[in-house]
């Protein structure tokens, strides 16, 4: 006969994973506001001994990606995100749980590499910096240890995230043809094991690289793909930085009207969001 403990934290694990799909969904919708309020009503509930660690740990990993993509997005709390991030760690490696300390390793060097940005841009510095500098160091540590433990599970998502963020910073310390390889990397396992989501930004970053050295027929290719590639994973946070994009193709290609068009989509979506600064915020970060 099962214990009453047991029973109870069986209950607290259909509440739980109620709650990832909610916090989800919100994230995906870019309602970040509603999953950040979720997640802190909730905290209460999640204290209780019955809950079950996993658990626990399943909501900081999520709570930790809505994070991210404020800080992306230029609204996040830079403390608050590495607190839960460094929670989320500790947990993991208190379970052994391996998936999750990768995935807690490259939350860290997700935070690691925008709050870097954020704090150039704050500083009025540009983001593309020599790696002697040593800024996104920390971001790149942390990466390359997830790939590692990736790589030894055989965990192919993961594995095309982690070359993607690789990439991300080496296009910031302007080393185009590793950033390139990484993307190359992460978009061929995403597309060989159909990953929406992570299909996606490679694409975008492909289209941007080939914007810059001057292929525009490329970068128009590229973007269009990324696009509905964003809109077939369901992610909505980042959509305006896919028409933004785009807007700057048609604008280097001298097709104004195409321009205006992604333009104002982008706004659009950026106000519908909550986030109208992004569009403002976009070009700064391509310095």
């Amino acid at each position: 006969m099962q214990r009453i403990d047991d029973k109870l934290t069986s209950y607290y694990t259909v509440m739980t994973d109620a709650l990832y799909e909610i916090v989800k969904t919100y994230l995906y919708r870019g309602r970040l506001i509603d999953a950040q309020r979720i997640m802190q009503a909730s905290q209460p509930l999640l204290e209780g001994g019955e809950v079950a660690q996993r658990d626990r740990l399943k909501l900081l990993l999520l709570e930790g990606r809505v994070l991210i993509v404020e800080q992306l997005l230029g609204r996040g709390e830079p403390d608050r995100l590495f607190a839960i991030v460094q929670r989320a760690k500790e947990s993991a490696n208190e379970l052994g749980e391996q998936l999750s300390i990768a995935d807690a390793l490259n939350l860290l060097g997700q935070a690691h590499y925008f709050t870097t940005i954020t704090a150039l841009l704050k500083s009025g510095q540009p983001v593309n910096v020599a790696q002697e500098e040593g800024k996104f160091a920390e971001a790149f540590r942390y990466h390359q240890q997830a790939l590692q433990m990736r790589e030894a599970l055989n965990d192919t998502r993961g594995l095309s995230e982690s070359h993607f963020q690789l990439g991300s910073v080496y296009e910031r310390w302007g080393q185009a043809e590793q950033a390139v390889e990484h993307y190359r990397q992460a978009s061929q396992i995403a597309e060989q094991h159909d990953y929406r989501y992570e299909k996606v930004e490679p694409m975008r970053h492909l289209a941007l690289h080939a914007m810059m050295t001057g292929d525009l027929d490329q970068a128009l290719k590229y973007g269009q793909r990324a696009l509905v590639l964003r809109e077939e994973a369901g992610f909505k946070p980042y959509l305006p930085l896919d028409h933004l994009l785009l807007s700057s193709i048609y604008q280097a290609r001298g097709e104004t009207v195409s321009a205006q068009q992604h333009m104002q989509q982008a706004t659009a979506l950026a106000e519908e969001i909550g986030y109208p600064q992004l569009v403002s915020a976009v070009p700064n970060l391509r310095r």
